[in-house]
């Protein structure tokens, strides 16, 4: 059923056409040329070149890899073959057979070259965004640290006044400034001084 099915579907590439390579001048009557593989009725037609046997086997294998190619690509492998051994070219299905199994290891190791290309973007793309955060992070400390030595300096007097222990001990003891990245301690007029990690 499959075999009639197949032969129905590729009969047209399969009828051997002795003029599928002839070629025709075509002369019309105001004088348009034109070109084909047919004589134009109506028009002066010659005949530039007639197809050879050689060419005309030659043309018929081309079919029949195309239509064993069909086949095979479609996952119709048996059929593939039962077209062959009927045509006499079981070798040739061999040969489209290994071509396709190549085709589609390429297309397999081309997909997962695309995978890996993908993930390599991918992840890329999530450690320039942590990179992003991490130094958005940073500017919103520095700039915490920086707002709160400036609160510190103007308000200095009434911050000892009120809070001498504490200003005591922040001046005498570091700690260390993570927006800084250092050790750091407070000043004689509240700002902040730090000493670089040994």
């Amino acid at each position: 059923m499959h075999i009639r099915f197949w032969a129905l579907l590729l009969l047209p590439l399969m009828v051997s056409t002795a003029s599928g390579t002839d070629i025709y001048k075509c002369t019309g009557k105001n004088g348009v040329v034109s070109y084909g593989d047919t004589p134009c009725p109506g028009q002066q037609t010659n005949l530039l070149h007639k197809e050879t046997e050689a060419e005309a086997a030659q043309a018929k294998q081309e079919r029949i890899a195309i239509a064993l190619d069909a086949m095979i690509d479609s996952g119709h492998v048996d059929e593939a073959r039962s077209f062959a051994v009927a045509n006499g070219v079981t070798r040739l299905f061999q040969e489209r057979l290994q071509a396709n199994v190549r085709r589609q290891q390429e297309k397999q190791r081309q997909e997962m070259a695309n995978d890996a290309e993908i993930r390599r973007e991918n992840e890329a793309e999530e450690r320039a965004r942590q990179q992003q955060g991490l130094q958005e992070y940073q500017a919103k400390l520095v700039k915490a640290d920086a707002d709160e030595e400036k609160f510190r300096k103007e308000h200095w007097s009434e911050i000892k006044q009120q809070h001498l222990p504490e200003v005591l001990q922040s001046q005498s003891s570091k700690t260390f400034n993570v927006a800084r990245g250092q050790w750091c301690s407070v000043g004689q007029d509240g700002s902040t001084v730090c000493q670089a990690t040994p």
